[in-house]
């Protein structure tokens, strides 16, 4: 009896079913053993497809209704499984089998039980949740058009693309932000991504950059106007066709983000770690530091990206700065922790976007949002760039503003426009080195250059900004 108990616990560890076609009920166990081979025929041939498609099978099998497939063929059997475990432990007639036994066969059981079914269940249950994140990003998309007034439409990523990243700042009907007025994008980031290249550049666009407009729907064009009036101008739609004409590159993809998105993103990383060499006190945006290290996340990372008055001049161009400071950081630390090979961080990731972002309708696309994340796995920190587009303060009628230092400008946007990673030479006016400064420069072939990348254009002074492989620190309001 106690080698039974063995062999029948066992063999529905191995295969389901089995046990009961052995001792017990034979019509049960020839169902239940048909299904395990049925299973594991589909599991193989996943398998095999897995290892002949590889990254090519991902935007299948992320697809809405695939994923409800999954989640309900891997939930029926974690139902079946633990019906036959018990079933099994039934058969087993332990009472006439030896205390060792017993006890031995008893653990099997349940460590079996929670191995086996919780793997199916967990498996059911990330299946159904990433299909239902999946969805609500496709219920919240906007079309964005090009210079011909048509809407945008693309293919698989296989070159360089463009893509808008608009902070806005309406606090989304949530009262704690207070009152807000009209929905303005103060941060405005077109982030250049390349796997020809195998780099990135982030250009961050000053909020009140005085430029022309162009018209916007129903919106007739403004000669001149702050940067961040054209979300309220004509939406996201709006913000694309500005960055467009300012930049002259087009936009394939864009993403608008509430506060409550930065909120949400930063914990699903688990903290972004920053350094200040001075204490930061902003009583406007709530944000309270003392100088050193500290890892931030939630409303405190929202409150560091938004603070002005925490740093030395209030500027905007300041916060530019300070952003990047912590999104070089969050780059280093996507690496770090392997979130892009990380499904359960994806997860988190995804959800913060569902939730708290709306993406352009080409951008929502499942193989759309695969192909970037492989993508940017691929690229190294040295190769990100983050830089502020070239301007300089002024008064126009009474307005504090930011005029374009265009021809800068046009080194940088000619530099994209042919495909070529930049560096910087300098930081910006919020960020200070940490440790030992990386080399600046001109880069050599040696140094910075990446098979098929080739060298990054030596950026001028005016335009400042980092790599993401520097470590830097915000200087703070007396820094």
């Amino acid at each position: 009896m106690s080698t039974r108990a063995w062999w029948l616990v066992g063999l529905n560890l191995l295969i389901p079913g089995a046990p009961q076609v052995l001792a017990g009920n034979r019509r049960f166990g020839r169902f239940a053993l048909g299904t395990t081979l049925l299973f594991w025929a589909l599991v193989i041939v996943a398998l095999l497809a897995v290892l002949i498609g590889g990254a090519a099978i991902i935007p299948i099998v992320t697809i809405p209704a695939v994923l409800w497939s999954i989640a309900v063929v891997l939930g029926l059997y974690g139902v079946l499984w633990v019906i036959c475990a018990v079933d099994s432990f039934r058969l087993a007639r332990l009472a006439k089998a030896t205390t060792a036994t017993r006890v031995g066969v008893s653990l099997l059981a349940i460590v079996a039980l929670v191995i086996a079914g919780g793997t199916a269940f967990a498996g059911s249950y990330t299946a159904g949740v990433t299909a239902s994140i999946l969805a609500k990003v496709a219920s919240n998309t906007v079309d964005i058009t090009g210079p011909d007034g048509k809407p945008v439409t693309v293919g698989p990523i296989t070159g360089p693309v463009n893509i808008l990243l608009v902070g806005d700042d309406s606090g989304d009907g949530n009262a704690a932000y207070g009152v807000r007025g009209e929905a303005l994008n103060d941060v405005t980031i077109l982030i250049h991504l390349s796997p020809v290249s195998k780099s990135v550049t982030a250009v961050s666009i000053p909020r009140d950059l005085f430029v022309a407009q162009p018209a916007c729907g129903s919106n007739p064009a403004v000669g001149q106007a702050r940067f961040n009036t054209a979300l309220s101008r004509g939406g996201l739609d709006c913000v694309v066709a500005s960055a467009s004409a300012l930049t002259g590159l087009p936009i394939q993809y864009a993403a608008q983000i509430e506060f409550d998105g930065v909120v949400a993103m930063s914990d699903a990383v688990g903290g972004v770690p920053v350094c200040l060499v001075t204490a930061i006190d902003d009583p406007y945006s709530g944000l309270a530091l003392s100088a050193g290290e500290h890892t931030l996340q939630g409303a405190q990372a929202l409150a560091f990206l938004r603070t002005r008055h925490g740093l030395s001049t209030g500027s905007d161009l300041q916060r530019i700065s300070n952003q990047q400071v912590f999104l070089s950081s969050l780059m280093r630390t996507i690496k770090s922790s392997n979130t892009l090979d990380n499904p359960l961080k994806l997860i988190a990731l995804a959800q913060a976007a569902a939730t708290n972002m709306k993406l352009s309708t080409q951008l929502a696309q499942t193989s759309t949002m695969v192909s970037m994340a492989l993508a940017l796995r691929s690229i190294p920190l040295e190769r990100i760039a983050f830089v502020q587009y070239p301007s300089h303060p002024t008064t126009v009628r009474g307005q504090s503003v930011t005029l374009p230092d265009t021809g800068d400008a046009a080194v940088l946007m000619t530099a994209l426009a042919n495909d070529q990673a930049v560096v910087t030479q300098q930081l910006g006016g919020a960020a200070v080195a940490n440790g030992t400064p990386k080399p600046s420069s001109t880069p050599t072939p040696s140094a910075s250059a990446t098979p098929n990348g080739g060298v990054p254009v030596p950026l001028p002074t005016s335009i400042s900004g980092q790599a993401a492989d520097q470590s830097t620190c915000s200087a703070g309001q007396t820094g």
